[in-house]
């Protein structure tokens, strides 16, 4: 088999090879950096194994950056778990929205409405065109507000 394509060796994947797959996750989960472990749970197609969910959940529970990251590299799609966490951070609230949603996400505008910066991406990438509602929060910042005013024609 070709390991290269993972970016795995031979050696690496010796210590797996006897575990079960819950195992698999939990051992490339502690030994190894995010990166690799994405390789090993592509490799052995656990990626979407409930027990990988749970435990990155667990894992990240803290931080939208990691959960957003985890949805759009492990996951590789919506994962309903994660949201309310990602959706605590404009910026991670817009970026699942626009990468791993592909579309406006409803439940998160209000957190992506508290900063000028993403209602501008969110406006621009997402709604693609004018979001009425953020304009009185968008205003108060007078460069969002102009590059906003500018790629809408108003």
């Amino acid at each position: 088999m070709n390991l290269s394509k993972y970016g795995l060796s031979e050696e690496l994947l010796t210590v797996f090879d006897h575990l079960t797959d819950e195992q698999k996750i939990e051992t490339a989960m502690q030994k190894y950096r995010v990166r690799d472990a994405l390789r090993i749970f592509v490799y052995y197609e656990l990626e979407q194994h409930p027990y990988t969910k749970k435990l990155l959940l667990k894992k990240y529970r803290n931080s939208p950056q990691d959960l957003y990251y985890c949805a759009r590299d492990i996951i590789g799609g919506h994962w309903l778990e994660a949201e309310p966490i990602i959706m605590a951070s404009p910026r991670y609230a817009y970026l699942y929205s626009r990468i791993v949603i592909r579309g406006r996400w409803p439940e998160a505008e209000p957190t992506i409405m508290t900063a000028p910066q993403y209602i501008y991406h969110y406006s621009r990438d997402v709604i693609k065109g004018r979001w009425p509602e953020a304009e009185p929060t968008i205003m108060n910042d007078s460069y969002f507000w102009q590059l906003y005013k500018d790629r809408f024609k108003l």
